[in-house]
């Protein structure tokens, strides 16, 4: 496995709830002049979701595409629950609970504000990147966490920036 110190040294740290310090297109930028083109390969394929598929031949975008459509089925039991809806026209993948991202989604369901319910949504997106993270320093997999926690704090800056409720009700439409 290649290790790319040099660009992972050079990158800012990253920290829930802050302005992103680098843009993603500058981050991608920065890759594509020190990846190897399979590498690369990964860092463009990666995204928060939704996700149809979970295969990926990364094992850590493969474990974050697993958790991510977790947890958006969990959301889609709850609020079909709420609604009366049948969950199975929302759900991807196998119909299986998920007890590790059910206490997330039912607390976020239930959440009167919708800006709240997302950001706490984040905030377990975001321990979960920094889970699998661990024992990564300088080789890919490292770069999949960085640009899944940036392309959260991209979201947020563009929130925060472009009159939050209406943006974020487009987001939350466009993921659906």
């Amino acid at each position: 496995m290649r290790e790319y110190y040099y660009l992972i040294a050079s990158l800012p740290m990253l920290e829930f709830g802050t302005k992103m310090p680098i843009s993603y297109v500058d981050f991608l930028k920065r890759s594509r002049e020190q990846l190897e083109s399979a590498d690369m390969g990964i860092i463009e394929r990666i995204k928060t979701g939704p996700f149809e598929d979970t295969e990926d031949p990364s094992p850590t975008f493969k474990e974050w595409k697993l958790f991510a459509r977790a947890l958006r089925n969990e959301i889609a039991r709850y609020r079909a629950a709420r609604t009366g809806k049948d969950p199975l026209e929302h759900i991807r993948g196998g119909n299986y609970p998920d007890p590790f991202v059910s206490g997330f989604a039912h607390w976020a369901v239930h959440e009167d504000s919708p800006i709240e319910a997302e950001l706490y949504l984040d905030r377990a997106r975001w321990e979960k990147i920094e889970e699998l993270e661990k024992g990564h320093y300088f080789d890919i997999d490292f770069l999949v966490t960085y640009a899944l926690k940036l392309q959260i704090l991209e979201r947020w800056d563009r929130i925060n920036s472009e009159g939050g409720m209406a943006l974020l009700q487009a987001l939350l439409s466009e993921s659906a």
